[in-house]
């Protein structure tokens, strides 16, 4: 009993983190498209473009990914093409679900993994973006944070898949 409150105290924690998160990153995309029109207009009509415009887009472009894919995961809103596992019963779906989950979550691990060592490299050699000299090490965490957030969610989704396996 104590063990089930706590999962879903985590579960309900979790998906309010990424909810704020994918807010965030909302905001920031309304901030690149309204920097995008702007550059737009600065060089099409007044032949002033934005200076920076296309390092501003990337990065900001890092956080809108790394904030949506949690709360994608998070409502299970990722594309899935499941044409045979669809037809199985749903004990060997939640088996076939729980391999890919432990799978993904490894590839994620990873990912956060190099993630935070490469961050940790990147903030030491004190590395800028070319035109606007933008530190790039914040840009890691936001993916390392992105990636961290994912793996959790990855972790409670396993393991809801391991139980409607086990329960059959």
């Amino acid at each position: 009993m104590w063990l089930s409150k706590t999962a879903r105290h985590t579960v309900k924690t979790i998906e309010s983190v990424s909810q704020v998160i994918a807010m965030i990153g909302m905001g920031i995309m309304v901030v690149m498209m309204v920097l995008t029109v702007m550059d737009v207009v600065g060089r099409y009509f007044a032949n002033r473009p934005i200076p920076g415009t296309t390092e501003l887009t990337e990065y900001m472009m890092v956080c809108v990914v790394f904030s949506a894919g949690v709360w994608c995961a998070m409502k299970r809103r990722h594309v899935k093409v499941d044409l045979v596992v669809s037809r199985l019963t749903p004990r060997i779906q939640a088996i076939v679900d729980s391999i890919t989950y432990f799978l993904g979550l490894g590839v994620c691990a990873v990912i956060t993994w190099q993630s935070f060592v490469e961050s940790l490299a990147v903030r030491r050699l004190h590395m800028v973006s070319a035109n606007l000299s933008v530190p790039t090490y914040p840009f890691y965490w936001v993916l390392v944070l992105g990636c961290g957030l994912l793996c959790l969610v990855m972790i409670t989704q396993l393991a809801e898949n391991v139980v409607k396996a086990v329960k059959g």
